[in-house]
């Protein structure tokens, strides 16, 4: 009866893993996301977040996969032809970037095979796209399904 304790002890020590209370980013990232406000600096760092209205969308899906109601490559308000690409969660402490992740549209959209937009997922909850401008620029997203 000793030898099954303590075997059970052992399984359930090696079984508990702690997550720190953080949700999988991969499982938080999933799903559409709209976007609320738009950054663009002028170049002296004064640029802050200001409100947009548009019914640009952008979802993530498991297999890897993004999709957006118009242009991938630039900041914009605008709606049309869908453009595709990959994302992948980049935030682990070996990572050669400080964001969540990258996004690589699909060839030919960007006119680039290197180009990258970077995101996070802000404390609170929102989606940021980080594009590669020469002053800072981005996009804030919300969760809408």
């Amino acid at each position: 009866m000793k030898k099954i304790l303590y075997f059970t002890i052992i399984i359930l020590l090696f079984n508990c893993a702690s997550d720190d209370g953080k949700p999988n980013e991969e499982t938080q990232l999933l799903g559409k996301w709209q976007v609320i406000e738009h950054l663009l600096d002028p170049g002296d760092g004064s640029g802050t977040f200001k409100p947009v209205t548009s019914q640009r969308v952008i979802e993530f899906f498991l297999d890897g996969s993004v999709k957006v109601n118009g242009n991938l490559c630039f900041l914009t308000t605008e709606i049309g032809e869908k453009q595709t690409g990959t994302y992948e969660i980049t935030s682990n402490p070996n990572a050669d970037t400080t964001f969540d992740g990258e996004i690589i549209p699909d060839d030919d959209d960007c006119n680039s095979e290197f180009y990258k937009i970077y995101f996070d997922i802000s404390a609170d909850g929102h989606l940021i796209l980080w594009y590669p401008c020469i002053e800072p620029c981005g996009e804030k997203f919300k969760k809408v399904d």
